[in-house]
């Protein structure tokens, strides 16, 4: 399977939110809005794929999950970079991704932040007492948020990734409206939870 801008954003988004089980061959994705599973999650696996996923709720997590058992899917992912079993502290960017074309790199970026970024406002008394926006990454592998700071400088030399690296995990923020306003310029972030940056 060659890679392409959907397997690219697959990828990004199951190595932000996703797993593959150490045994029985089993593909999840992750995510507490019902409505991006169906409606952007599913098609985009179908058309990746070209099998259907089916879709629960899982209690344990407070998520809604998408859920194929495919040996072929599976090896897929894990060929790609997705490690099977834990791998929050230890997945990197794949190297394809890292290697690769503009466009793949853009949609990749869009399934990690479509499964892990968040947008807050953040105040310091003295320097900002109205506060600024922030748009922030959290991940527990420093060498994957060290990665995606350098793809997104692939992307657009005008963004300026702050990494900060700390025992309880690793963060990636752009501060402020310039740098969220080259999110909407470049990227494609398809969660509900990002329409604030339409307006």
């Amino acid at each position: 399977m060659r890679l392409n801008e959907t397997l690219s954003y697959i990828l990004g988004f199951a190595l932000g939110d996703g797993n593959l089980s150490k045994r029985g061959n089993l593909v999840r994705l992750y995510d507490q809005n019902p409505d991006f599973v169906n409606q952007v999650l599913k098609p985009r696996f179908i058309e990746c794929f070209g099998e259907t996923p089916g879709v629960s709720f899982d209690r344990s997590n407070n998520s809604y999950v998408l859920h194929k058992t495919s040996p072929r899917i599976w090896k897929e992912l894990k060929g790609f970079g997705v490690p099977p079993g834990r791998k929050a502290r230890i997945i990197t960017i794949p190297e394809l991704i890292f290697t690769g074309s503009r466009r793949p790199i853009i949609a990749f970026l869009n399934g990690v932040f479509d499964a892990e970024a968040s947008i807050n406002k953040f105040k310091e008394k003295d320097r900002h007492p109205t506060g600024y926006l922030t748009f922030q990454v959290k991940m527990f592998s420093p060498r994957f948020i060290d990665g995606l700071g350098l793809l997104l400088c692939k992307v657009s030399p005008r963004f300026n990734p702050r990494i900060y690296h700390y025992a309880y995990g690793s963060f990636l923020r752009l501060n402020g409206k310039d740098q969220l306003n080259l999110i909407t310029k470049y990227l494609k972030l398809d969660h509900p939870r990002f329409n604030p940056l339409a307006h």
